[in-house]
């Protein structure tokens, strides 16, 4: 019988994976070839975590990949934060005692990018010679670098593929992901402090971003990228990088107030959520977001370059390898259609272009019941679609969409549909061709119908002009074949704006097209301006200093020009890291704001001179949005903040007023939805990625949730408001439902 290493009782005493008892001096190393030791805390299965001056020799097992793990010993801890911890957020909190019941062993390291390809068979990360992120690393073996872009779904199938080879079967060796109680308690290594080194962190210690370390710590190096594993000091489990590097998934799902109602005893997280908890921090984080304690989440199919896996070893047939689910998100409980009759269209404005009638997420709609929803939503039709994160419009009784196919062919599609009763009217398809586009589910942009026609842009630049009725092709740009159109990492992905009888991209061609400008009625090109890249967020039109301007937000400037002409009015630089430039600006009280993922937000002063711009303030800790369009009413901000959730702020100075501790939306490295204000009070509606609609009341004194109820699967795209029904997306469906009871 297969006996799998556990501690032992006397120093040098050493169980080996085939059932022999080896013994040898106190201190001596085995060989580095095979099974090694190192002299470690532990603590007895029934006591509490080791101290750190307790000393023990432990094993170290190198695997058949190559995969160095050691035994972490059983013991009770304090998990999370005390209500006195600096920075500690609620989903940190209570502070409670937790028992690891078994010893198991962990990965030494972060898995490499090496040990990955080995198992997988594939090399996907972001920061190798062959990436998108190759000129970071130049020059430089990566082998040893963690693997990131890993998904959970993808952390899951490494972990079950590794425990299938025939060595790690013939040796009893089974793989899993960490618990999350696992993770913190191997972090910590018996502390109680901010991190396992103390309470403060500088990125001499840690690979995260050195401008904002923790604690009092001095500044420090910022490398932009991931680094070889075991690059800093371990701690006293013997454990490297538990801080910062990349994210490292756990098994568990997360809840935000679980910790009250955990189970003392090995607990293993919520039944219920759509999300997969991370931890560590990673080469981009705060040092505030590596605490021991810090926890986030993200989608189990959520791809990022910071996205990395630390593997638990137990013997086969553990019941922990048995729990381990393998179940996929459940697609969305969508109940039929009513049998009630065709909907009536009516009683709301159309939502013709990105962010609705005037695009700036305002709808003036049918009168919602303070108690909404006064009975259950329920979807009057759905379609099946391909993917896609663009959003959807609708105006006329048409409701207008992309997607992509890929079997029997990749191609982009334009679809129309009856709005009343969801068939389809026509659809408009090309090919196209998305090789390693990341995040290549589908296109990006949002229909933009003007008059008869529609205007779309793909991801990879094909600009379409179409007739609205019969979806008869017009005239279509190539921007990349004709125009020399750079696509950028995620895809070209702001919508046409439509500006007198221009149609105006964002499409950075090369040289000087980061904006241009085509003639509505034939497609021929009027102006190109600016040598900035193409960022993703959609210009906008404004009126500033006597005259239109279009303001437009690149990986490198916020920029503004005359959107007759193309003509530079006023520029500000600002780059951002990975060109996140997305969400599109607001302009409100002469205050054109910008906020994203990596730096954060800058609020620009326009002044009388249509050439007057000026930074009134900046922000990079608080208000850090990424996708979510910011919202604007009576002098208050409204953004969703990457690690703070919705967060309320004062325009003029960008003081934080509130956060609503990731209620409305689930906590997430790329939190994600869509706010729309209904009419002209302080109510918002608001699809978020769960696919959920919530109305809630959006003020000064905080977030009030009314009501919510889930009508598609999970979603990144922004959703159209028509008539009385909201008209959604996801991957595999449109759906349209009424917001109110027919004839209200």
């Amino acid at each position: 019988m297969i006996r799998f290493l556990s501690l032992c009782g006397a120093i040098g005493a050493v169980w080996c994976l085939c059932g022999c008892q080896a013994e040898r001096p106190a201190g001596q190393q085995a060989d580095t070839a095979g099974t090694q030791s190192q002299t470690e805390a532990v603590a007895s299965p029934t006591e509490v975590a080791a101290s750190p001056q307790e000393t023990v020799t432990r094993a170290v097992i190198t695997n058949s990949i190559g995969l160095k793990l050691i035994e972490i010993p059983a013991g009770t801890f304090q998990m999370g934060s005390s209500e006195t911890d600096p920075d500690a957020r609620e989903d940190e909190k209570p502070r409670h005692s937790v028992r690891i019941t078994k010893p198991f062993h962990m990965g030494v390291y972060e898995v490499t990018q090496a040990q990955y390809e080995k198992v997988v068979g594939v090399r996907e990360s972001f920061f190798a010679p062959d990436s998108a992120g190759a000129d970071r690393v130049e020059g430089l073996d990566t082998s040893r670098f963690p693997a990131e872009q890993v998904t959970w779904v993808k952390a899951r199938n490494f972990v079950d593929k590794l425990s299938a080879l025939p060595a790690e079967q013939e040796a009893g060796r089974g793989y899993r992901l960490p618990t999350e109680a696992e993770w913190e308690y191997a972090c910590r290594a018996g502390t109680q402090t901010a991190f396992y080194s103390g309470d403060s962190l500088s990125s001499t210690e840690a690979n995260f971003n050195g401008n904002y370390p923790f604690g009092g710590a001095d500044k420090g190096p910022f490398l932009s990228r991931t680094t070889e594993v075991g690059s800093f000091q371990p701690n006293a489990f013997g454990l490297y990088d538990m801080h910062g590097n990349v994210w490292e998934w756990c098994q568990d799902r997360y809840g935000l107030r679980y910790y009250a109602e955990s189970v003392e005893d090995d607990p293993t997280g919520p039944e219920q959520g759509s999300r997969r908890i991370i931890r560590g921090g990673d080469w981009y984080s705060d040092g505030r977001d590596c605490r021991s304690a810090f926890r986030y989440a993200d989608l189990p199919e959520g791809t990022f370059y910071a996205m990395g896996i630390r593997v638990v070893m137990v013997p086969i047939g553990d019941p922990s390898l048995a729990s381990q689910s393998t179940d996929r998100q459940e697609a969305a409980e969508v109940k039929p259609m009513l049998a009630s009759g065709t909907p009536t269209i009516g009683q709301g404005e159309s939502w013709p272009q990105w962010r609705g009638p005037r695009a700036d997420g305002t709808w003036q709609g049918p009168q919602l019941a303070e108690n909404w929803p006064t009975q259950p939503l329920q979807p009057a039709w759905r379609q099946p679609l391909g993917g896609g994160y663009g959003g959807v419009s609708a105006t006329a009784g048409r409701v207008y969409v992309m997607d992509r196919l890929v079997e029997p062919q990749e191609v982009e599609r334009v679809l129309c549909f009856d709005a009343a009763s969801g068939q389809q009217i026509w659809e408009h398809r090309y090919e196209v061709e998305y090789g390693q586009l990341s995040y290549g589910n589908g296109p990006r942009a949002t229909p933009t119908v003007g008059g008869d026609r529609v205007y779309t842009l793909g991801a990879m630049g094909n600009l379409c002009c179409l007739d609205a009725e019969s979806g008869k092709l017009i005239w279509t740009v190539d921007l990349v074949a004709q125009f020399g159109a750079r696509i950028p990492v995620w895809g070209l992905s702001a919508s046409v704006v439509l500006f007198g009888e221009l149609a105006i991209v964002h499409p950075g061609a090369e040289p000087d097209g980061c904006l241009m400008a085509f003639q509505q009625a034939d497609g021929t090109k009027v102006w190109n301006a600016l040598p900035d890249a193409a960022g993703y967020a959609t210009p906008l039109v404004i009126e500033s200093g006597g005259r239109q301007q279009l303001v437009c937000w690149t990986p490198s400037h916020v920029r503004s020009v005359a959107p007759e002409s193309g003509e530079l009015l006023w520029s500000v630089a600002f780059e951002v890291n990975y060109g996140t430039s997305i969400a599109m600006p607001i302009f409100q009280d002469g205050i054109v704001l910008v906020s994203g993922y990596y730096d954060g937000s800058k609020a620009i002063r326009l002044g009388d001179d249509p050439a007057d711009a000026e930074i009134i303030w900046e922000d990079r800790r608080d208000l850090r949005g990424l996708m979510a369009q910011p919202l604007y009413r009576e002098g208050l901000g409204f953004l969703l903040d990457k690690r703070h959730g919705l967060t309320c702020f004062e325009l003029a100075s960008g003081r934080k007023l509130w956060d609503d501790q990731n209620q409305m939306t689930p906590k997430g490295r790329n939190p994600q939805a869509t706010m729309v204000w209904l009419g002209e009070s302080d109510r918002a509606i608001i699809l978020n990625s769960d696919g959920e609609l919530i109305v809630a009341r959006l003020n000064k004194s905080g977030y009030q949730e009314q009501g919510r109820a889930k009508i598609i699967g999970e979603t990144w795209a922004h959703p159209a408001y028509a008539g009385r029904h909201v008209y959604a997306r996801s991957d595999q469906e449109l759906v349209s439902v009424p917001l109110t009871p027919e004839g209200r």
